[in-house]
């Protein structure tokens, strides 16, 4: 900008040096951020979640029941958490998986506490070039003094970079009875807004119950990312089925359960979550409501 032939020579000299030292501060700048990009990816992850509720009856004591989670996941790759919400940065990096849960809940019915665990381990595998998903999974439940363990295969395609399809088989084992297996479909879809995105999933399931009916089970959620770092969203499901269950012209067993959600990336590597549910059961008295506080690191 200072093109001027009688610019002195000092004054020259001066903007030579001026233009040196700015160069090298461009390359200090390009170091911190290859820096930052480095250390914006994570290998590790562990989610941990507690839930307070309680059912309400009509004609009954209300009942109270907590459940507590955890949660770790080992990524076979670094997952890059810069293209888009932190949230989904798992889904948009087309990352591969190995997870174990553990979880433990408690009712608490009139002073009678009945309580339950459940744990297992899942894995997901996308392939580099086509985008290929595999995943299975392996859960075992233990209500009361009964076992029920769960198995899962899934296949499906990252149909375009924001999108997977993905269908999935489970078979369940119980070993007093009442055996299940079945069938589920899942969409999900993820729009880039330019300060975060919109983050969209359905799917539909369907359990064959050894000595029942069929039952359908149907899940749509939305959640909004106004930013990187913060999301808002909520679902809708509906648990159809056991025609003749709860007499009421012949509708069968039908509950529906609506959510609100939130999650806060407080850092690059720690969020907070917070989600309430509510719960009915259609033809009856009997309603659910419950909220939980959760919480994730990654490493």
């Amino acid at each position: 900008m200072f093109k001027k032939s009688a610019i002195v020579a000092g004054l020259g000299l001066a903007l030579a040096a001026t233009a040196q030292a700015q160069q090298s501060n461009d390359k200090l700048q390009e170091a911190v951020v290859t820096s930052d990009h480095l250390v914006d990816t994570y290998r590790w992850e562990i989610e941990a979640d507690y839930t307070h509720g309680e059912y309400e009856f009509d004609n009954f004591d209300d009942t109270e029941f907590d459940s507590f989670s955890v949660s770790g996941s080992y990524f076979l790759d670094d997952v890059d958490t810069t293209k888009g919400p932190r949230s989904e940065a798992a889904f948009l990096d087309h990352a591969s998986d190995i997870s174990i849960f553990y979880s433990y809940s408690e009712v608490d019915d009139n002073g009678i506490d009945v309580d339950g665990d459940d744990y297992g381990i899942s894995g997901r595998y996308v392939t580099d070039e086509a985008g290929w998903i595999f995943g299975g999974s392996y859960t075992r439940l233990e209500p009361l003094d009964a076992e029920i363990d769960t198995f899962t295969l899934s296949a499906g395609k990252y149909i375009t970079d924001n999108t997977t399809l993905i269908l999935t088989y489970w078979n369940g084992d119980a070993d007093e009875g009442g055996d299940t297996d079945g069938g589920a479909i899942g969409l999900e879809h993820f729009w880039h807004l330019t300060n975060g995105g919109i983050k969209v999933a359905a799917n539909y399931g369907m359990v064959n119950v050894d000595d029942a009916d069929d039952v359908d089970i149907y899940n749509i959620s939305g959640t909004w990312y106004v930013s990187h770092d913060l999301g808002f969203g909520a679902s809708f499901g509906r648990f159809d089925g056991f025609d003749g269950l709860i007499d009421a012209g012949g509708s069968g067993l039908e509950v529906d359960q609506y959510s609100v959600f939130g999650e806060w990336f407080i850092t690059r590597n720690i969020a907070a979550n917070l989600a309430y549910t509510y719960g009915e059961v259609d033809n009856t008295d009997i309603e659910s409501n419950a909220i939980t506080l959760g919480a994730r690191v990654r490493f």
